[in-house]
């Protein structure tokens, strides 16, 4: 059964984003068995970071290197309502109609993040505090 987090939540006020994101998510996990997390401009906004006024360009996910390569070998069937998928070495690049959707490749520069939930239903990563000390 699908969760419909981003569109139960309305985590961005075009509509058919939350309805990506939930499918993309519900996808990921079908074809890696890991969920993903929001990282970037999200979820700096998910985390009072930025303003929530702030204009976000992309939707920013992050999954593990294992999970990263199983979506490598099944980027046709990720997303197939997607105008094209572009494959870089560190990223998947989504493109819809009018915005882009990137699923990055988690490495060692992440690992200064913390794992996050908004209102225990959205995963995403945040920067640490400095001097401060987290369990992952």
């Amino acid at each position: 059964m699908q969760e419909n987090n981003f569109q139960e939540l309305k985590i961005f006020e075009a509509p058919i984003l939350n309805e990506c994101c939930d499918l993309l998510r519900e996808r990921v996990k079908k074809i890696t068995e890991e969920d993903i997390y929001l990282v970037g401009s999200v979820s700096k906004i998910l985390n009072g970071d930025l303003p929530e006024e702030y204009k976000v360009k992309d939707i920013d996910f992050i999954v593990s290197m294992a999970g990263f390569q199983k979506l490598i070998r099944n980027k046709e069937s990720l997303f197939p309502e997607a105008r094209t998928i572009e494959q870089r070495p560190e990223r998947l690049i989504i493109y819809l109609n009018n915005f882009a959707i990137e699923i990055w490749n988690y490495l060692e520069r992440n690992i200064d993040k913390k794992k996050k939930y908004f209102k225990n239903k959205i995963p995403y990563l945040c920067q640490l505090e400095p001097n401060k000390k987290y369990s992952m």
